[in-house]
This record gives structure tokens, sequence and C-alpha cells, in this order.
């Protein structure tokens, strides 16, 4: 039966890295800003998704890993380097870059026209930044011939890269393009909502929020992008790393600040502050659960998965904080017209919520009936549901159905498959739990029992 299920596992990352890869949906000059800003957060041990006890002991543990993770960015930066310097266009395609998921073609244009400008007087500087990215992947590579990379020789080499950054032109004119790329990104609607708000200080600040979580989805856009097209999955552990960065400093602005302005009400400073609780809650799971241990995965499902797991985690987490926060402003604000896939995740999610109940309601009549209907239904009902519902689950879930299906197909006996049928049942109503509890269906009550059932 397996073969009538969905590509999963190796299948699955095979396909995608078939897919066009990032340099062709993703601005040159934006992808080096995000490298650039993201190197220098990497090398924070509190941006870094430790597990308590790596954290209580980070001088014992190995960089090794993380090591190899920097080199292989400094060579992706020189790649986009070179092209800059070859004279190739420093801004790219413009689809696919932002926006309310896409920027204007005539941002990205203005964006590589400020490179262009800004590069124009640095041109030494250019040189210089990549000798830098040149002897500093030497470093890492001479590193990593040895059989472990102390936190010593690790912090060395971020003091040096963070230095030379700072003292690098062309970096400082790539890292204000892709800034300002982001904050192009933010939408209208979001800016005329904070300018009309009192006191002027609260629309200020609620107008940095919106910039901020603009920002974050820029970032997760890329990783994202790089789950269709690139490889190299590991390499992302640095954009994390500034995700995590930047989402608490924005933790920080609301906490210290916008919840202590003056004239607000209780109504606004309620929803702040719930904001900032749901933030920091899904935050720690994406980085104290799907992302621990990542450098050391080594198997490309497991790897994607994670990766997949923490981005949409908290891409969710950043539409919804925008919708709500403007909502509890502004009433008549769409989501969807904010955001491209908010509705698009509306319909995935109340389509696949109505296919996981109907195979949850046959297999725990399955189960009951003590392993009737036969192990081919079973395995048919799950087939036709990772044809539907099962691809707007995340790709953990996936592995997950594989797993029962195989067991299922080689239950001997009528005792077995019914003990396989009640733990996949107990699965199931787990899962549909949690898909329920989607930010997106909050609206939307659930009905065991619709009209047409």
């Amino acid at each position: 039966m397996r073969g009538v299920l969905p590509p999963c596992g190796a299948e699955r990352v095979n396909q995608l890295s078939q897919q066009p890869t990032l340099p062709e949906a993703f601005p040159p000059a934006q992808e080096l800003a995000v490298w650039l800003r993201s190197l220098q957060s990497f090398f924070n041990p509190a941006n870094q998704p430790f597990s308590e006890s790596e954290r209580a002991a980070i001088g014992e543990r190995s960089f090794k890993c993380e090591t190899g993770v920097v080199r292989d960015a400094l060579v992706r930066c020189l790649h986009l380097l070179a092209g800059v310097a070859r004279g190739e266009s420093p801004h790219g395609p413009a689809e696919g870059v932002g926006g309310g998921e896409a920027a204007p073609a005539a941002a990205a244009a203005r964006q590589g026209a400020e490179v262009t400008l800004g590069l124009a007087g640095a041109k030494d500087s250019l040189g210089d930044l990549v000798d830098v990215f040149k002897d500093v992947s030497r470093l890492c590579d001479a590193l990593l011939e040895t059989q472990a990379v102390s936190f010593a020789a690790w912090s060395s080499i971020g003091s040096v890269l963070e230095r030379e950054l700072r003292r690098s032109e062309a970096a400082g004119v790539f890292v204000a393009a892709g800034n300002g790329a982001d904050a192009s990104d933010l939408q209208e609607p979001l800016v005329a909502l904070a300018h009309g708000l009192m006191p002027d200080d609260l629309g200020e600040d609620l107008l940095e929020i919106f910039r901020a979580f603009s920002r974050l989805l820029a970032h997760l856009r890329f990783v994202e992008l790089s789950l269709k097209g690139d490889a190299q999955l590991k390499r992302l552990l640095p954009v994390f790393t500034l995700i995590h960065e930047e989402t608490r400093s924005l933790l920080d602005f609301i906490e210290g600040r916008a919840l202590r302005v003056e004239g607000v009400g209780r109504g606004a400073r309620e929803i702040l502050d719930g904001t900032a609780y749901a933030v920091r809650m899904e935050m720690r799971k994406a980085f104290e659960h799907e992302l621990t241990g990542l450098c050391s995965v080594r198997q490309p499902p497991q790897l994607f998965a994670k990766v997949e797991n923490a981005a949409g985690l908290l891409r969710d987490c950043y539409q919804q904080s925008v919708v709500a926060l403007a909502q509890s402003f502004d009433p008549s604000v769409d989501g969807a017209a904010l955001f491209q896939t908010f509705n698009t995740k509306l319909e995935q999610s109340l389509e696949l919520r109505r296919e996981l109940w109907a195979l949850v309601r046959l297999m725990r009549a399955a189960s009951a009936a003590g392993g009737s209907p036969p192990a081919t239904q079973a395995l048919e009902a799950i087939a036709a549901f990772g044809n539907g519902g099962q691809r707007y689950l995340m790709y953990k879930d996936w592995e997950a159905l594989e797993r029962f299906a195989e067991e299922i197909d080689s239950a001997r006996g009528a005792g077995e498959l019914s003990r396989t049928l009640h733990r996949f049942e107990a699965y199931l109503e787990t899962l549909f739990g949690q898909v329920n509890m989607r930010a997106v269906l909050a609206g939307h009550p659930f009905d065991p029992n619709p009209p047409d059932s």
C-alpha cells in the first residue's frame, strides 16, 4: 500500500531540491544583508537554540558544527559578492520578495539603485570585504581539521568577523539597503492605522511594532524560499539566531515602552500584553524544542522537518499577532488583505480539520469493532487523506502517518491490528486537537455533526 501514499522522507526532500534555488527568487543584495546581520547574531550564545544542559556547560561543548555553518554561509556570501563585483544586477528579480507578500518591482529596483550608488564610492571596500570573508573561511577550514572547536576559538572567529564588518563600508551599504527593503514591506493600511491612533506616542509605538514584525516575516520568507530550493538547511541556523535576537528586542520594546505609554487605555494594554505573551510562548516552542540540536541532525528529512516546523510556528504567530493588534484598534482590518497566505491558511485548516475528523471517526469505529474494517480499507483511508488534507500538516506529522500505515500493513492477526488501530486512533485525536487549536480557526468553532454529515 505504500505506493499510494504521498512522497515522504527523502523522496520529498529530493523533490524540493529540484525546485528553483534561492538566488532566483531573492534579490542578491537583500540576501547579503540577511547573511551579514545573521552572522553577527550567530556568535551570541543567548541567540542559540541550546538546551539547558548545553547552555550550562557551554565552555565544554565543541563548536565544530557551528564553525562549519559559518564557513558555508561565508562561501555563499563570497558567491554573491563575486556576482556584484562582476557588475551583475545587485537587486535581481523582484517577485517573491516582500509586500503582502511580494514586494513591488519599483521597491526592488530602488533597493538595487541604492546598492549600486553606495558601492560606486566603496569599490576598494568591496574588495576588502571579499578578503575578509576568504580569510575567515580559511580560519574556519583550519579549525574544522581539528577534533573539536573550543568556545574560545569560536568566540575569536566571531570577534574578528564582527570587527571587520563594522569597519567595512561595503557591508554597511548592503545592510542599509536590506533594512530599507524590509521597511518597504510594511503595508499601507497598517501605517494609516498607526498614524490615526491617539495618543500620538501609542501610534508611534504601534508603528514600530508593525515594522518589527514586518522585518521578522521578511527573514522567515528567506527561510521558506530556502526550504524550497536550498539543500544546505543547517546554513539557515544564523538566520534563526537573528530572528531570535530581533524577537527578543521586540518583546523588550513592547514590555518596556509600549505598555508604559501614558494615556493608553486598559484594552490597548491588554492586547499588547497578550501579544507579547503569545509571541514569547511560540518563540520558546520554536527555539527550545524544534531547533534544539539542529546542528547535530544528520538525516535530511528530520532536518527539513525541524526547519519547516520552526518557520511555520513563527510565521503564523507573527502574522496572527499583526492581525490581532490591528483588529483590536480597527475591527474592519482584513487579515487576508494584509497577508496573502492568511485566508488560504484558514481554508486549508478547515479542509484539514474536516478530513482529519472523518479519519478519526473511521479509526474509532475500526478500533471499537476489534479490527474491522480490514487493514486494506484503513490503508486506503490513510492514502486518501495523504492525497488531500495531509499536505496542510507539518512535515513531522507526515512521517508519523507513514509509520502508522506501515504498522497497519504489517500487522499479524486481528489482535495486533486492533492494538495498532487503537494507538493510531489516540494519535489522530491528539493531532486533531492540535489542529483545532490553530489561531486561524479561533472564529470557526468545530461542529462534530454538521448538517450534511
